[in-house]
């Protein structure tokens, strides 16, 4: 699959999971996407659950995060797991 095509996943109404850190699954934000910026490659999203420690975290309420389009961060070809998930 090339840049283009991972790009596409993330469309503006979809729901993700954006992992935090390489190599845990345990930290990560859950968010409905309402905007991807060509420019620099991200995405925003509203958020709807962060999970720390796998625990919900509410300790630091963000309305929304910012995360690289799959494919654009730096570490990602050494994840595990893709960075980006498209859960709907």
């Amino acid at each position: 699959m090339d840049d283009m095509e991972n790009k596409q996943q993330v469309q503006i109404g979809s729901v993700v999971k954006s992992l935090d850190f390489p190599c845990s699954a345990n930290c990560y934000y859950v968010g409905l996407v309402v905007g991807i910026s060509k420019m620099d490659s991200t995405f925003r999203a509203k958020t709807i659950k962060r999970v720390w420690q796998g625990e919900i975290d509410e300790r630091f309420p963000s309305d929304f995060f910012v995360a690289p389009l799959p494919g654009q961060h730096m570490f990602e070809n050494k994840w595990v797991e893709s960075r980006v998930q498209v859960l709907c």
